[in-house]
């Protein structure tokens, strides 16, 4: 925000998560017992202008959001971000004892270890966890880096619709922010859980140890890869795949008291959902392996399921009998510490899981981030 700006006017942000399917965006306000949901709105990203993570259309993406904003009363002048998927990486490192300045210097250097990509194309933060417990000569970081393409055409974008850019966050951060933080006795063990974030174009699996960040991985199978199933299946078009997939019953293969038509309209993705699944059960066995070795046995207590994708009917009752994990459809706005108006209610509540990242970008600001924890 420009000096006159910050004289003259208030600073109102919006959390702003722009999906290759879908915007969102969540205004907020505090309260004395925690937060007021000013606005929420969502609308449909133009087709093919986010690609791999990077905005390639951008006046279109801009106009979208302009139009979401208007429709919806936002009336923000200032947006926090999100980055996620194959784009971003979040890992948590150990290098010898060293002060921020230094570590400043070097970490593109660290970073080269861990990036799929050449770190002068990456947009890179550190946090400094603390002294290794086992090796004082050590720390732990937790090292963020994203594609510099993504993360300059969001901003970018935001700046075409009139938002100031305050901050890019990590959209895994976003996630436990909004479900972890905001309901802190919640998460005051030892447990390990597992988010599960299902977008449109990728699925993000976040392993938390209690309330903190442990592991994230993005696997390339989610609601676009359901649709092109059912496309490919049946011969449709995308936009009646989409239809259609909004009628899958996942429950109806459990129990299998559904119509034989919604049994075999469910059966069309099972393979990919299974499929999902088994990389997810990957995930969860690669961190209990790395506990293991530190002589930890833990298993993991329950997974929250996040995401647009993740609201197709009984999926949450499909992955818990697959995996043989509690499973449940998450919904932040039901927190008794976010206060709702009684007309818009019912909407937050059914499109709960989906606003759960646009959610977490808005509390940034207020809520003071926990990126990781010493193992």
């Amino acid at each position: 925000m420009s000096i006159l700006s910050s004289l003259f006017g208030k600073e109102v942000v919006v959390g702003l998560d722009i999906g290759s399917s879908m915007i969102k965006a969540v205004q907020l306000e505090p309260t004395r017992m925690g937060f007021r949901v000013v606005r929420a709105a969502e609308q449909k990203t133009p087709l093919g202008t986010v690609r791999d993570g990077v905005v390639i259309s951008r006046e279109a993406v801009a106009t979208a959001i302009r139009q979401m904003l208007q429709a919806a009363g936002i009336t923000a002048n200032s947006a926090v971000l999100s980055v996620s998927g194959p784009s971003s990486m979040v890992r948590q490192i150990r290098v010898p004892k060293m002060n921020e300045a230094t570590l400043a210097k070097s970490i593109r250097y660290e970073a080269g270890k861990y990036l799929s990509s050449n770190p002068e194309d990456s947009s890179l933060a550190f946090e400094i966890l603390g002294p290794c417990d086992d090796d004082p000569t050590q720390m732990d970081v937790m090292l963020v880096g994203a594609s510099r393409d993504t993360v300059e055409s969001r901003v970018v974008v935001a700046q075409m619709a009139g938002l100031e850019a305050v901050a890019v966050d990590i959209e895994s951060f976003a996630l436990i922010r909004a479900l972890v933080e905001l309901s802190e006795d919640d998460f005051a063990d030892t447990n390990l859980r597992a988010i599960v974030d299902m977008g449109a174009a990728h699925t993000e699996v976040i392993i938390l140890s209690g309330p903190d960040f442990a592991l994230t991985r993005s696997i390339p199978i989610s609601g676009d890869t359901f649709s092109d199933a059912l496309k490919n299946q049946l011969r449709i078009e995308s936009n009646e795949a989409e239809l259609l997939k909004l009628d899958i019953d996942m429950g109806a293969l459990i129990t299998g008291e559904a119509t034989a038509e919604a049994i075999e309209l469910a059966r069309i993705i099972q393979t990919t959902v299974d499929e999902l699944l088994r990389e997810i059960r990957r995930s969860i066995n690669y961190f209990q392996s790395q506990l293991a070795e530190e002589g930890v046995s833990a298993s993991l207590s329950e997974i929250l399921l996040v995401g647009g994708s993740a609201q197709m009917r009984n999926m949450a009752t499909y992955m818990s009998a697959r995996l043989g994990i509690p499973t449940r459809l998450c919904d932040p706005f039901t927190n008794p510490r976010l206060e709702t108006s009684p007309e818009a209610e019912e909407w937050l509540q059914e499109q709960g899981a989906s606003l759960t990242g646009a959610l977490g970008l808005a509390l940034k600001e207020s809520l003071a981030p926990q990126m990781g924890r010493k193992r």
